[in-house]
């Protein structure tokens, strides 16, 4: 587990937010887990974009705004479609929530509902799990309610239902994926012919089946990873400073930093600089494969 100091969000207020590295039974359906807790009345934050995720709110409520305008509140349990741009959240609280970070083949497995038609919203547990599963989650979220368990407690049976997914994917379709993957963890900015050339379909399979997968083709892929990597080397000092320029190099000039960023995790540079909870959740420890060629190696 990644514990989480107590940081103040964008007017000073404080959170408790913290990561749990999924356990061996998760690998390959999380890319993580979180626990966000705060005692104040009203928080404002910016959700960058992120894979969909799977989520229970023990208390207080949560409002979220898309970059198209729409809105939409959580329930009990509730799902945040993958986010092709970052999105508004504000938090009334106290707020207990326990949250899942979907991979982007666990996510086609439990839902079935292509990347590229459904994101940037909220969907309705009932529309995508069962009512067995949704009473399950909601007793698990009232007993933590109660005191009889742990927030961490949750996770387990976050990943019943996720290991439940009832969708199996093609095997075009999973090979293609974790070739995307590979392509997007070899380097900062990979050559699409690199990634073409490692498949056995045809470059515009690729391209629709990344679009299903990942929301956008592969080259809109790299974009937002590169923004993402970027926001976590700007938000994480202790990370290396050859990672750093590595990373910055692959920016045409400083404003398209700037815009990228911004499009995908609703800051800019500086912002970085100032505690908060998007600072506390781009740990690349919780960003699966986004995050990973940024983590230390083990070795």
């Amino acid at each position: 587990m990644h514990g989480g100091p107590r940081v103040p969000g964008e007017s000073g207020l404080q959170f408790n937010a913290r990561m749990i590295v999924p356990p061996a039974e998760s690998a390959g359906l999380v890319n993580t887990f979180y626990v966000i807790e705060t005692e104040e009345p009203l928080v404002e934050e910016a959700v960058p974009a992120y894979s969909a995720q799977l989520v229970v709110v023990v208390r207080g409520r949560l409002t979220f705004t898309y970059a198209d305008g729409s809105s939409a509140q959580s329930s009990t349990v509730f799902i945040n479609a993958p986010q092709m741009r970052s999105a508004r959240c504000v938090l009334e609280g106290p707020v207990l929530q326990i949250g899942a970070s979907l991979t982007h083949a666990s996510w086609q497995r439990l839902a079935n509902l292509p990347a590229d038609r459904v994101h940037d919203q909220l969907i309705p547990a009932a529309d995508i799990l069962t009512p067995e599963q949704i009473a399950s989650l909601e007793s698990a979220a009232a007993a933590c309610r109660e005191g009889l368990i742990a927030p961490e407690a949750l996770c387990e049976h976050l990943t019943e239902v996720i290991a439940a997914g009832p969708h199996p994917l093609s095997a075009d379709h999973e090979a293609v994926v974790e070739a995307i993957l590979r392509w997007l963890a070899s380097g900062f900015d990979p050559a699409l012919a690199d990634l073409y050339a490692s498949v056995d379909v045809s470059a515009r399979q690729v391209q629709r089946i990344c679009r299903r997968f990942f929301g956008v083709p592969p080259a809109q892929v790299l974009k937002r990873f590169r923004a993402l990597r970027a926001a976590m080397v700007l938000s994480q000092p202790g990370l290396s400073p050859k990672l750093h320029d590595e990373l910055m190099a692959t920016f045409f000039d400083q404003a398209h930093l700037i815009r990228d960023i911004r499009r995908y995790t609703g800051r800019t540079p500086s912002q970085f600089r100032a505690e908060s909870l998007a600072r506390q959740l781009l740990d690349p420890a919780g960003h699966g494969d986004a995050g990973a060629p940024l983590n230390p190696d083990p070795t």
